[in-house]
């Protein structure tokens, strides 16, 4: 009789096994469509293309750039409400008064994000900010790197305020408003 019940058991495991693959899977398309709910929202709010081809990725990073370089604008003083200060000279960020000291890339990441402040930033942007020369640029993911380090040590120094927010699929800003800093 045990022996009987064994193949009805396995049978038994193998639909649940099924039915848990399937509710996987619909867990994931749920994802999926929000994650795309979500970026159709974002691009209301921000007024910008949802999703940007490597060729307009590069345009606008070059734009970015070179209007940058016309305009001679430096980064500026203070940003996030105040909440942030930037040293130019000892590459030095300033946080509620309290010194941080950053590595020359994660400078240079700021920089751009202070440039372009409460406008999106994408990872070709930062790598052709980062590596003048496209020959002498790394992988792309060494960008997440860089935020997640410069992220880190603002959290640390703020008290846990995030100054750096990701827009998924598109890049980073730093927005230079009030309440997220809750200035």
């Amino acid at each position: 009789m045990a022996e009987s019940t064994v193949p009805a058991r396995l049978v038994e495991i193998e639909s649940m096994l099924d039915r848990s693959r399937r509710r996987f899977e619909e867990g994931t398309k749920l994802v999926e469509e929000a994650h795309k709910l979500l970026a159709d929202v974002q691009q209301a709010i921000l007024g910008s293309p949802r999703s940007v081809s490597p060729e307009d990725s590069e345009e606008a990073a070059s734009k970015l750039l070179a209007s940058l370089k016309a305009t001679g604008s430096e980064m500026p003083d203070s940003l996030c409400g105040g909440r942030l200060a930037v040293d130019q000279v000892q590459r030095l960020i300033r946080i509620d008064g309290h010194p941080i000291g950053i590595t020359e890339m994660e400078y240079r990441v700021l920089e751009l994000l202070a440039f372009a402040r409460n406008n999106v930033v994408t990872r070709a942007m930062l790598l052709k900010h980062l590596y003048r020369r496209a020959d002498d640029q790394p992988q792309p993911k060494i960008i997440d790197v860089f935020i997640s380090k410069l992220r880190k040590k603002l959290r640390n120094a703020s008290g846990g305020a995030e100054f750096i927010e990701t827009i998924p699929q598109r890049g980073w800003i730093l927005r230079d408003v009030d309440e997220k800093s809750g200035a």
